[in-house]
């Protein structure tokens, strides 16, 4: 491969995620529900079979912050470039006024409903400052989000437990407005008020910077990587790659306790090798591989036949195939994805292996 094939690569990728993009900046994502333990992807036929119910969902928030966090790393990009400046503007126009953000929003039946969330709030914020606008007003409200050990709980509710913090209390409006709905709300949806997830955890960690208000998040980083519970340890990323993935962002910060993580994340993915360069299940499973390698420092690992697995691998669209990128609950019977998803993460690890192969060589000659 060479330069050239990887650049008309990301250019028709980033062509297919403009005209993927909602009027509003923000994306549609894909929700598919079974009654199978395990979705596989969000194809609603499979060979002339139905397979599950899959629904689109256009007024969701999270697909934007996850697109617009993958094309961060090409915003040198014009077309990227364009891209983000109009998730920047969707982020804006949906950030309430306590700089927070929930997942759904607009016309949605649970937008009144479903609360703040700090994964949501943290990949939103950590976006707009790195696109150069003025750092959300929030540091003091996630704080004020924690348990008593010091982790983070991945929703803003009421809980039996002291907060001095009066934006935390003003927040809560909403929840003390719709009591029925929220009885509801909470009985019947896959989550609880104290749920703390270890990937949002690790997002609030990427956002808010290592010091001593996130060292439980740290700790608690090592235990699950070392206990091998990165399919367990959260609701909504629960497969190990999206663990990984989301870690090794933290990992490339040099946060010196995670230093020992690297080998063990490297040598798990090293195990999913396939022989025509593919690593675990799938496209995006492979994409999100490659970053990770990539990010915790082990380049040299990834062949060259896996990148050139996911150039053979684009469709004449310039997309890659949707795939499962979180759930609803650790039974996986709700899956959300998108093919726009997808080739951002896709145009995230070429672009980085990109870099890679023009810090060894610049003139990055054809191999």
């Amino acid at each position: 491969m060479s330069i050239d094939e990887l650049d008309f690569s990301i250019e028709r990728g980033l062509l297919f995620i403009e005209n993927r993009q909602l009027a509003n900046g923000g994306f549609p994502c894909l929700l598919a529900q079974t009654t199978n333990c395990i979705v596989e992807d969000l194809l609603e036929f499979d060979d002339g079979v139905k397979k599950s119910k899959v629904t689109q969902e256009d007024d969701t928030v999270f697909p934007a912050s996850l697109i617009g966090l993958s094309l961060l790393h090409l915003k040198d990009n014009s077309g990227a470039r364009k891209i983000l400046d109009r998730v920047a503007s969707f982020l804006l126009q949906n950030k309430s006024n306590y700089d927070m953000w929930r997942h759904y929003i607009g016309a949605h039946q649970l937008s009144t409903l479903v609360p703040y969330d700090l994964d949501n709030s943290a990949l939103a914020s950590f976006l707009l400052k790195e696109l150069g606008f003025p750092a959300p007003n929030n540091h003091s409200f996630f704080y004020s989000n924690r348990s008593t050990n010091g982790l983070f709980y991945t929703w803003v509710t009421f809980r039996i437990q002291w907060v001095s913090n009066i934006k935390y209390w003003l927040s809560l409006w909403r929840e003390f407005r719709h009591p029925i709905g929220q009885y509801f709300f909470w009985k019947l949806m896959p989550c609880e008020k104290r749920d703390i997830d270890a990937g949002v955890n690790s997002n609030v960690l990427f956002y808010l910077g290592e010091s001593d208000n996130t060292e439980a998040v740290v700790d608690l980083m090592v235990q699950v990587i070392q206990e091998g519970r990165e399919e367990a340890c959260d609701k909504w990323y629960s497969r190990a790659i999206l663990i990984y993935y989301f870690f090794s962002k933290n990992i490339k910060k040099g946060i010196p306790k995670l230093e020992p993580l690297k080998e063990i994340i490297k040598n798990r993915i090293s195990a999913e090798f396939k022989s025509d360069g593919q690593i675990f299940k799938s496209v995006l499973d492979t994409a999100l591989a490659v970053s990770t390698l990539i990010d915790i420092g082990y380049p040299q690992y990834i062949p060259k036949k896996t990148i050139q697995f996911l150039l053979n691998s684009q469709n004449p669209e310039g997309s890659w195939d949707k795939w499962m990128i979180y759930y609803a609950g650790h039974d996986r019977t709700s899956g959300y994805g998108d093919d726009a998803i997808s080739t951002s993460f896709v145009l995230e690890a070429l672009h980085k292996y990109k870099m890679y192969q023009l810090s060894l060589s610049p003139e990055f000659l054809n191999s």
